[in-house]
């Protein structure tokens, strides 16, 4: 873990499932907004060697962050899906901060309660594939079918073999860049990085990360994440 690695954040979405006029990484968590707190987590960590933050072009907000001029953090303009700004902020790193190929690691804006812990077991995985970060499902799976426009249970899947993936997630630039431009030759939605990763035949580690750092897109999510800041901050008190 000696090398510091560099983040792509993508953080031009709208998030328009949380029903709200402010795009979700900016709602208020706590006394910071949620991107600031995912930023200050990344930041914090003796690895990070910085952020490349992907914003809209029309971002309004970013200039209130508390780290608006930290020297740590390079903000470039995203596109219009989420790969879209991943693959921009890969060639941000690469021809505009000539930074050398090799691991990069791709953090969900908002995540803002990934620990350094996991941090530091998604750099110490050596896979030469790369790998993410991912939970361990805990509920029993259905899958469905549609019957009379009805969705109903086809089959329950073994959850043994069934992980919710998180991020960050760590690849190699320029396997990630190829891999991003096939799954878009392909036709094919990225939602994440892994899924580029593996439709162009790699088999990313899995490295058990920490139910806490769940992505918060639904409203209640943000109820969630702000009481286990309040619990957190009642426990180091």
């Amino acid at each position: 873990m000696k090398n510091k690695i560099w983040v792509v954040v993508p953080a031009a979405g709208v998030g328009k499932r949380m029903k709200s006029v402010l795009p979700k990484q900016y709602l208020m968590l706590g006394h910071q907004t949620v991107l600031d707190r995912t930023l200050g987590q990344l930041i914090s960590h003796e690895q990070i060697a910085g952020v490349a933050l992907g914003l809209g072009a029309e971002d309004d907000f970013w200039a209130d962050s508390i780290w608006y001029e930290h020297p740590k953090i390079e903000r470039y303009v995203g596109g219009k899906e989420r790969s879209d700004t991943v693959r921009l902020g890969l060639e941000f790193l690469m021809y505009v901060k000539q930074i050398e190929d090799g691991f990069v690691l791709v953090h969900d804006a908002a995540r803002p309660l990934v620990s350094h812990s996991s941090i530091d077991s998604l750099l110490l995985n050596d896979h030469s594939s790369g790998g993410l970060l991912a939970i361990i499902s805990k509920d029993t799976i259905k899958q469905s079918c549609v019957i009379n426009e009805k969705a109903v249970v086809d089959k329950t899947i073994d959850r043994s073999f069934i992980w919710q993936a998180q991020t960050p997630q760590k690849f190699v630039m320029s396997e990630l860049i190829a891999a991003l431009d096939y799954a878009e030759s392909q036709g094919v939605i990225i939602t994440d990085e892994s899924s580029a990763m593996e439709l162009a035949g790699y088999q990313p580690a899995l490295i058990e990360g920490d139910a806490r750092n769940f992505k918060i897109t639904l409203p209640i999510d943000l109820v969630i994440a702000n009481a286990l800041l309040a619990h957190n901050s009642l426990e180091e008190s």
